[in-house]
């Protein structure tokens, strides 16, 4: 019997909710991102959610986990994220 819902409701809840509310204001935090007491902040969410979507053992490491999810660690998503609003913000 299985428990809980399923890896790709747990992904579409990930991707559609929980990462949005993280890449908010990622232009500001990209800068902040790189302090190692905000990045860990970050990765724990993101960690969480990939522990749940991956159905792993804790002791999986973080990067191990972003690739068996399919999703890019927070930080560099932060950076995408920043990057990209430069570059339309600078060709508006």
């Amino acid at each position: 019997m299985n428990w809980g819902l399923s890896h790709k409701a747990l992904k579409t809840l990930y991707t559609g909710g929980i990462q949005p509310l993280l890449l908010y204001g990622a232009p500001v935090l990209a800068e902040t991102v790189e302090k190692e007491r905000y990045s860990k902040m970050l990765t724990g969410v993101q960690r969480l959610i990939n522990i749940k979507i991956a159905k792993t053992y804790r002791t999986v490491s973080n990067e191990a986990l972003c690739i068996i999810t399919g999703l890019k660690a927070i930080h560099i998503k932060i950076k995408e994220t920043a990057e990209l609003y430069k570059i339309v913000k600078g060709n508006s």
